[in-house]
């Protein structure tokens, strides 16, 4: 169950609309509805009020969506009911905020007490430290891999008797690791798991590995992830090249743009691209721009803005040019630019609009969906293109 599903399931069982829940939390109903769609996250206080309220205890029953780890380990579920139970005996005074902050346990801290995520060493390590707590109360398995010597985890891994056979799936990790001459701490980096946890991958009825772990040993090895989770078909994928089917010679797939389509569109402003994907428009005065590009466009009114920065990369580079078209109409699957009420700015695929929310696609993976009120948006125009900046001509 998802902590927005498990919201809604702890105030039904409390008996409470969503106005009685928010006059009871000292909220408003929309950060109730927010919580139960899934576009904001409760604090940890919060969601112990919430259990409080309907008996529904949170640590146990609210498991990772799809979107968080997914791959927890019984022994991580273990680690992360302790925990909860720890941080509310033992916190003090401390809000959750002041407790992450003081003891450096990271901005995840919610993730962490409610189960969403599995623990980390640096932030159980943080958390013994504010809790006053041995490592091994909170988790026997990371205290048990601090204390092992450095060598151990810096040795290659070397095939068990039987191993190469990869009947079970710690065989066929086994396998993968001998092959490559990995040892655990290497393959703990290039999979973003703990240590402890390859090692628990590595023990005789370990569980399959997740599709995205098995998928990431794919684009580093090319191991096949059915042979990897299930030992379906051959341990290596083959390596045939697919026939490209958009070679750009062929006549069907090319044609000639009209000289008499490009205009010259000006560039009225700078993009500055930020760590998290949005940007600030910079518009310049009336009679002030920065010169104009040369793009294909029906658009009278189509304008361009310069990007600087790096974070919507491969998308849009620096020093390139974003060309809008305000007057397109906007589909479902288009490229928009969106500025929104609170002054952020930003490039998104437009996903769908739905009950008044507009769910926006981000064209850097690394950043999720964006959820936006539709009444926060201040404007959404179309996107015709990303153009080169060997497109631009001085005024």
């Amino acid at each position: 169950m998802e902590m927005k599903s498990w919201i809604r399931l702890a105030r039904k069982k409390a008996g409470l609309t969503q106005e009685q829940l928010a006059e009871k939390l000292g909220l408003t109903k929309g950060n109730i509805s927010a919580w139960e769609n899934g576009r904001h996250e409760a604090s940890f206080s919060q969601l112990a009020a919430i259990a409080e309220l309907s008996g529904l205890p949170f640590g146990q029953d609210a498991t990772p969506s799809p979107s968080s780890a997914g791959s927890m380990m019984a022994w991580q579920k273990e680690d992360a009911a302790r925990l909860s139970a720890l941080f509310a005996q033992h916190r003090g005074r401390l809000s959750v905020e002041e407790f992450s902050r003081r003891y450096e346990v990271g901005p995840k801290i919610t993730q962490f007490l409610a189960g969403q995520i599995p623990l980390t060493m640096e932030a159980a390590i943080g958390f013994a430290r504010g809790l006053g707590v041995e490592l091994d109360a909170i988790s026997p398995r990371l205290d048990a891999e601090r204390r092992r010597p450095a060598t151990e985890g810096s040795a290659i891994v070397r095939l068990e008797p039987g191993a190469q056979d990869g009947n079970t799936p710690a065989d066929r990790l086994q396998v993968v690791m001998a092959e490559q001459h990995l040892d655990i701490n290497s393959l703990a980096i290039l999979l973003a798991v703990e240590p402890a946890v390859v090692r628990s991958w590595l023990e005789p009825g370990a569980p399959k590995l997740q599709l995205h772990h098995a998928v990431k040993l794919q684009e580093a090895y090319g191991y096949s992830p059915a042979w990897l989770i299930n030992k379906s078909g051959q341990p290596k994928l083959g390596n045939a090249i697919e026939p490209e089917l958009d070679e750009p010679s062929l006549p069907f797939d090319t044609f000639q743009i009209p000289d008499d389509a490009f205009r010259k569109i000006p560039v009225r402003g700078m993009a500055q691209l930020g760590d998290n994907g949005h940007f600030v428009d910079v518009e310049y005065p009336v009679g002030h721009g920065d010169g104009y590009v040369f793009f294909p466009t029906k658009d009278p009114d189509a304008y361009a803005l310069r990007c600087n920065g790096e974070s919507m990369r491969p998308r849009v580079k620096h020093n390139e040019f974003v060309v809008v078209e305000p007057n397109t109409q906007i589909q479902n699957g288009d490229e928009v630019l969106v500025k929104s009420q609170d002054g952020r700015v930003m490039v998104k695929e437009l996903a769908y609009v739905r009950d008044g929310i507009v769910h926006l696609s981000s064209v850097n993976e690394k950043h999720g969906m964006l959820r936006i009120p539709q009444d926060q948006i201040e404007r959404m125009h179309f996107v015709g293109g990303i153009v080169k900046r060997s497109a631009w001509r001085p005024d």
